[in-house]
């Protein structure tokens, strides 16, 4: 196992990167914020009347307002993303899954496998029981089965019949 790297030589994770963005919005939100506020002060002739100051100030308030709902919106959607240890964990759910349906496919074949080999000693045991009731019933007789005998597996027990 690697040895643990230096702060400063690690490489940054999922978390790291959406902690920065989350910073740069805010930072975005803020100049936007700043610039428009020095651009009303810069267009604002040296003496005003105190309705268009008024004005100005719920302009530049509802801009703001607007600017935080925004950033508002912003930062709830990115903290609904999905954390790095979330999606590790779900992905080593998933592999997980795929491995118990592999070995469940292994399972399936293996059954059949077996239910076919039953099935063939079965019909042999059959066989056997035909052979044996022809030899004991007058050797040469040209009926093939007898009457009402049963010859399934759960009647016999799985073994020719004496």
């Amino acid at each position: 196992m690697p040895a643990e790297l230096p702060d400063d030589q690690r490489p940054a994770t999922l978390e790291d990167v959406k902690g920065l963005r989350r910073w740069v919005i805010v930072a975005g939100v803020w100049a936007v914020a700043a610039t428009a506020l020095a651009v009303i002060a810069l267009l604002k002739p040296a003496e005003q009347d105190p309705d268009t100051a008024a004005a100005a100030s719920r302009s530049v308030n509802r801009l703001q307002d607007r600017l935080d709902e925004r950033f508002e919106q912003l930062d709830s959607r990115v903290g609904r993303l999905p954390r790095s240890s979330d999606v590790r964990r779900l992905g080593d759910r998933l592999q997980g899954i795929e491995a118990r349906g592999g070995q469940a496919g292994e399972d399936a074949k293996a059954a059949r496998d077996t239910i076919g080999r039953l099935q063939d000693r079965v019909e042999k045991v059959e066989q056997a029981q035909e052979r044996q009731g022809r030899s004991s019933n007058g050797g040469g007789r040209s009926g093939g089965r007898s009457g009402g005998r049963d010859t399934s597996p759960q009647s016999s027990g799985g073994q020719p019949q004496n």
